[in-house]
């Protein structure tokens, strides 16, 4: 994850640790565009990979989930369109939506 965004996430100036579930997820807006994607089965027990396949890191795991309003990846059935959006996109969106 950015540097930047990370250090924001885990502010301590104000003794309050955020995290990304702590962001309104519902107000998101596809910027950049978005790709579509439909979830394996391999992702429906391991969905970092998902992050890892469209970044190359897995530290944006919560953020498609909740992007695309997965409260329980269990509960998705393989075959079931999300999208994935820009890493820019997700990152200036953590950026405006905290302190």
């Amino acid at each position: 994850m950015n540097p930047k965004i990370f250090n924001k996430l885990l502010d301590t100036s104000t003794d309050v640790i955020l995290d990304s579930r702590s962001i309104k997820w519902g107000d998101f807006q596809f910027t950049n565009g978005y790709t579509k994607h439909y979830i394996s089965e391999a992702e429906l027990l391991k969905p970092y990979l998902i992050s890892y396949a469209y970044y190359n890191t897995t530290d944006y795991e919560d953020e498609i989930l909740l992007i695309n309003n997965i409260k329980d990846p269990y509960e998705v059935v393989p075959g079931t369109e999300i999208k994935i959006p820009k890493v820019g996109d997700i990152q200036q969106f953590i950026l405006d939506h905290t302190k």
